[in-house]
């Protein structure tokens, strides 16, 4: 058995690594697993450091205090500098995320399953005023995962009420904290939680993997509805744009951006820096998103709520919407558009550049 002790007060990854090796060559013969396993701990806090700060006292209290499904949406960050830039720089999250589900004093009445980890919490929460250092940390760990845990074992007891206001398509208004309106220029403002809402948009890319495991955790939940709209909305928004979709798909499966840089070379043959792939991830592809979630909404409007004026495009023949969305606004015309789509424009564009 080796002499030396794990000093947590050291802060220096070489000195944390020199005290771990020291340890490692007293010994009589290899290491025990639960011994490798707090040297790698030992070694892993020490680089983390911000991980810790992470489990502080205003997040035990935001915990207690936001008891929803979309709780995940602040409890756990994006991979690197996307989790950060949402922590401080994302205003609205508190009005996006408002509370839904809480635990009553009839919750703890009827559902006996909910006392034990009620009074385990409070154990917890009472140690947790007597330790400091790595113990604190591994005690409020402990408190975070006791308090979703009184949330699964509600679920499973008391069903949440199912209400109509969040619909099967996306667009169709309102989300339940979300508003979408439209003005006499017929230009679109939304708010709250809505895919027509870029802020909103950009919060579920950051957070889409832990997301989708909740929401499949209980398909009978307003949560999975949400998710699966949000998939297909995505999938149609990034299929004409295949760098995009390939950034969403590598993104939300954890990758890094140096990663995805060096799959999009070997890929698509193209070469974008890893701050470029961050402004695609945190801009544009919300930006497409919403754009999509919006013509939907212009489309389900002008046709089921107010009487909408409709167009032949010059180029494709397709009949659209007469709306800046969908055609560019041309003063000189007798609509006020061009008679040439968007798309169609766009894409004219293109070869134009392409061909020189």
């Amino acid at each position: 058995m080796s002499t030396t002790k794990l000093d947590y007060k050291v802060s220096s990854p070489e000195e944390r690594k020199a005290i771990v090796e020291k340890i490692l060559s007293e010994l009589e013969g290899p290491p025990s697993p639960s011994l490798l396993e707090n040297l790698a701990d030992y070694l892993v806090l020490c680089k983390d450091k911000k991980d810790r700060s992470i489990l502080t006292e205003n997040r035990l209290a935001t915990i207690n205090k936001r008891e929803t499904s979309y709780e995940s949406l602040v409890a756990d960050s994006e991979i690197g500098e996307d989790g950060v830039w949402r922590i401080t720089q994302e205003p609205d999250k508190n009005t996006l995320l408002s509370p839904k589900v809480q635990i009553t004093p009839r919750d703890l009445a009827q559902i006996p399953e909910l006392l034990p980890l009620r009074e385990a919490i409070q154990f917890w929460e009472d140690k947790l005023r007597r330790v400091k250092g790595r113990d604190a940390y591994t005690v409020k760990k402990t408190i975070i995962s006791l308090r979703k845990d009184q949330y699964v074992v509600k679920n499973d007891r008391l069903k949440p009420v199912q209400t109509t206001s969040i619909a099967r398509n996306s667009y169709i208004p309102p989300l339940r904290e979300g508003i979408v309106t439209i003005d006499e220029s017929g230009a679109i403002s939304a708010e709250g939680l809505t895919f027509c809402n870029q802020k909103a948009v950009l919060s579920l890319l950051l957070n889409y993997e832990s997301l989708c495991i909740d929401a499949e955790a209980n398909p009978q939940s307003d949560l999975w509805h949400l998710m699966e709209d949000f998939k297909e909305l995505t999938k149609r928004a990034l299929a004409p744009n295949p760098i995009y979709e390939h950034i969403f798909k590598l993104k939300t499966g954890g990758y890094a951006n140096k990663e995805i840089a060096e799959s999009l070379t070997s890929t698509f043959g193209v070469t974008h820096s890893v701050e470029y792939i961050s402004s695609i991830w945190r801009n544009k592809i919300p930006k497409v998103i919403t754009d999509k979630a919006q013509e939907d909404y212009l489309l389900w409007y002008y046709t089921n709520v107010e009487k909408g004026k409709w167009k032949r495009c010059s180029c494709c023949g397709q009949i659209k919407l007469a709306h800046n969305k969908f055609f560019s606004l041309n003063k000189t015309s007798k609509d006020g558009f061009y008679s040439i789509c968007k798309e169609c424009r766009n894409r004219r564009v293109k070869e134009m550049k392409k061909h020189g």
